[in-house]
């Protein structure tokens, strides 16, 4: 009888990729940070350490520490077991230590910058002009002035920072923090230049003019949309990004005792939790879409906000809003079965006849965010892909027009902070490249070294068992009554031992095929079965399988095929690994009476190779 290579275990040959992409809290950070590093210095009582890892690839580190959407806790694989490595909060526990908020000089973290540097002589490099002085803007900015370049952000508000500053509530963000992180940034010899709006007093056209070689253009998403339905017109409706600008700025609307926003989103919840600390008594309520089970709200907004008295009608979306002389006196909801259709694509459905009504004064209207680009003209050459949103190269963020760029949300639409801090570096590579005319490749090289022996490798004591314990926070009574923040942060004990649950992903069990004598005492160790030893032909796989195993056991695939039954045991056992399950315990590497299962620490290290394109 023959065998069949249909194998019922999918496996895969691991290389640099491969286990890079097992430090899932680094893979999924938009600029790569190495979350996992600055845990596991954390937990070993090595701050500075820590922050140098979680600075080294984000000028807005400390920013991140307080108000990051954290992917990489969305991808730690401790959420496989119970709940993911609180990575954010932890950040800003190193931050307070060593970041902007903690030194005199906020140029002191520069050094910690993994940033290229100084490929053009200081000062001789080409003027560059950034429109926008959001963190996308910035740190692009940040990245072309430490490699030479001459930048001036031209910003429309009074103050830099665009959505840190007027799109983040207070209570989430410190104004003197953002301050410090933008002048670390300005000490490098970046000009910005606020209260400067494009397309008044100042068009594409004079920067040119001006001598500015290349322009950015990261103006982010500034004006909220509204709804098509009837009532938007009342005295009393409100756009979400309009209200929170302005209570941001000090300059809050008046809203009524009963306010109703409409939204299930993180801006829904910063414009009801805004609304809540306009003065006392106030009865907010937040009508979505969607039931809280799938809410696009982060579920710490929503527990706050519940906290906070915010009275949550999921499931219900908005008909119309109903007023009486030219005022808001309540909105109208109908129940909602379905968000999206059998194509996932969004198409409400509503029940028949379950129309109600939530009395209010006021509605915010918290759906969408546009861009305001009448600043470009018809002769500049730059296209829309839809309305406020620019046509852009996502590859380089270049636009039709030579020589000018656009990055963040005015190319992609809205998305996290982190992720305009990765495009702001991405885009300033691409003008350099531009600039200079080379064309860069950054190559990856993988690197494995032994962590310790078996006998002396450990994992911290209960690792396994500690449980994720949210930062602190004020009680909501206190802080409904301010803008103080929220959050409180960790002491030094409650930091190490959130640090310590970290499963360490970075180091990998390796397996040597020649000194296995298949004991199988690695498996029967294994606390989370993540091992099994199956039959070479139970496998399949891409052709880097098919390459390692023809040369493993000396015979090609097709003989593999051919092979009957009775032979199969003499081709060939293969281990494979379920990465999911391993928790880094290093029970296998003890056991394992010959030495062929090793603990081993992988990095890669990143080499850059510029081509010239003249």
């Amino acid at each position: 009888m023959r065998v069949s290579l249909k194998g019922k275990y999918q496996v895969v040959v691991p290389d640099v990729d491969y286990f890079a992409e097992q430090v899932k809290c680094r893979s999924s950070c938009p600029v790569g940070t190495n979350s996992g590093g600055y845990v596991q210095a954390i937990a070993d009582g090595d701050y500075e350490r820590a922050y140098a890892i979680a600075r080294a690839p984000n000028p807005f580190a400390s920013a991140c520490g307080r108000v990051c959407g954290h992917p990489c806790e969305a991808a730690c694989r401790r959420g496989n077991i119970d709940e993911a490595i609180s990575i954010r909060a932890l950040k800003r526990f190193v931050t307070e230590k060593y970041g902007v908020e903690a030194i005199a000089d906020p140029r002191g973290v520069l050094r910690f910058s993994n940033a290229r540097r100084d490929l053009i002589k200081p000062g001789t490099g080409e003027k560059v002009a950034i429109i926008g002085a959001g963190p996308a803007g910035l740190a692009a900015a940040h990245d072309l002035a430490l490699l030479g370049y001459k930048v001036t952000v031209f910003e429309a508000e009074p103050e830099p920072g665009g959505m840190m500053v007027f799109g983040i509530p207070h209570y989430r963000l410190s104004r003197r923090l953002v301050k410090s992180e933008i002048a670390s940034i300005e000490a490098l010899g970046v000009e910005i230049r606020c209260n400067t709006p494009v397309g008044k007093d100042l068009s594409i056209k004079d920067l040119k003019d001006m001598g500015y070689k290349a322009i950015l253009i990261t103006v982010g998403l500034q004006l909220g949309r509204s709804l098509p339905i009837e009532g938007t017109n009342l005295s009393g409706v409100l756009t979400g990004m309009a209200f929170i600008k302005a209570v941001n700025y000090n300059h809050p609307p008046r809203i009524g005792q009963k306010v109703v926003v409409i939204g299930g989103g993180n801006v829904a919840y910063d414009a009801a939790r805004s609304a809540v600390r306009l003065g006392p008594n106030k009865e907010v309520h937040l009508a979505c879409l969607e039931t809280r089970n799938i809410m696009p709200a982060d579920p710490i907004e929503i527990i706050e906000g519940e906290e906070e008295g915010i009275i949550l009608h999921d499931g219900f979306g908005p008909k119309r809003i109903v007023g009486r002389d030219g005022r808001v006196t309540g909105l109208e909801t109908v129940k909602c079965i379905r968000v999206f259709d059998e194509n996932k694509r969004f198409n409400p459905q509503f029940a028949p006849d379950s129309e109600s009504i939530i009395e209010c004064d006021t509605v915010i209207i918290t759906v969408g965010q546009a861009a305001d680009l009448s600043f470009i003209k018809e002769g500049d050459g730059i296209e829309l892909a839809r309305p406020g949103v620019l046509k852009v190269n996502l590859d380089n963020y270049k636009t039709k027009a030579s020589g000018i760029f656009a990055t963040g949300d005015v190319a992609y639409g809205p998305k996290l902070l982190i992720t305009a801090v990765a495009a702001g570096q991405k885009v300033a590579r691409t003008i350099d490249e531009y600039l200079r005319g080379v064309s860069i490749k950054i190559k990856r090289r993988g690197v494995m070294s032994p962590v310790a022996g078996p006998k002396e490798y450990r994992m911290y004591e209960d690792y396994d068992r500690l449980t994720r314990i949210e930062p602190p926070a004020i009680e909501a009574d206190e802080r409904k009554r301010n803008t103080a923040l929220v959050e409180t942060g960790y002491d030094e004990d409650a930091a190490a031992a959130q640090g310590i649950r970290c499963l360490k992903c970075h180091i990998n069990t390796i397996f040597d095929g020649d000194l296995c004598i298949l004991c199988g005492g690695c498996v029967d160790v294994c606390p989370t079965y993540c091992l099994k030893m199956v039959p070479v032909t139970e496998i399949e796989g891409d052709e880097n399988l098919r390459k390692v195993v023809e040369a493993r056991y000396r015979m090609s695939w097709e003989e593999i095929a051919l092979s009957d039954s009775t032979s199969v045991a003499q081709i060939g056992t293969a281990m494979i690994k379920d990465e999911d399950r391993c928790i880094r315990c290093g029970h296998c590497a003890k056991r394992c009476p010959t030495g062929a299962v090793t603990m081993e620490f992988f990095e890669f290290i990143e080499e850059i190779e510029e081509v010239s394109t003249k």
